[in-house]
């Protein structure tokens, strides 16, 4: 065998050697690993509105007023998916520091407004307003979040109506009244 055949047998073997590694299918090689945590449940809380002073000049005549109620939020973090209500209850009215200033019959009544999911809350249902409620009768339920519903935090603008009855045998003088709003857990 001649030099020239013999270099191009090997030629030969060595392009046949390397057509079949370029045929042969690369293996994907995979490693798995594990993300493991713990998550704790957080707290129920929620916030009071800021509500704007208000002026009346008395009639003799029952008479209402609207302040303006600001915004407020709830967040429910608990990662129980429980549901809870929102209570509001007003103390009762006083003028110039008497229940008896405010005259018979002062009330007080609230509307909370719709609450909207806060940036970065994917929760798809919040609570829902049970419309006016009566608040210096006690407390009473002004939203709730169903089971299921309600996660994460959620905010109510600032358009909430408010009226104050002002009777027309109130005294003159600084009114006051103390708005408390708690977040508490669905009973079941």
């Amino acid at each position: 065998m001649s030099h020239r055949n013999s270099r191009i047998s090997r030629a030969v073997a060595g392009i046949a050697v390397l057509s079949a590694f370029a045929a042969a299918p690369v293996v994907a090689q995979a490693a798995d690993t594990d993300a493991d945590g713990t998550l704790s449940g957080g707290a129920l809380t929620n916030t009071a509105p800021a509500i704007t002073p208000f002026t009346a000049t008395l009639s003799g005549v029952a008479q209402n007023v609207s302040p303006v109620v600001g915004a407020w939020s709830v967040t429910d973090a608990r990662g129980t998916n429980a549901g809870y209500t929102i209570t509001a209850s007003a103390s009762a009215p006083t003028v110039a520091g008497t229940t008896g200033g405010a005259g018979t019959g002062a009330t007080i009544s609230l509307t909370s407004p719709t609450a909207t999911a806060a940036a970065g809350n994917a929760a798809a249902t919040g609570p829902v307003s049970t419309g006016a409620q009566l608040v210096t009768a006690g407390a009473v339920s002004i939203d709730t979040a169903a089971i299921s519903t309600g996660q994460g935090q959620w905010n109510f603008a600032a358009a909430g109506a408010m009226t104050i009855v002002i009777p027309g045998n109130a005294s003159a003088g600084a009114y006051h009244s103390t708005l408390t709003y708690t977040a508490s857990a669905l009973a079941v």
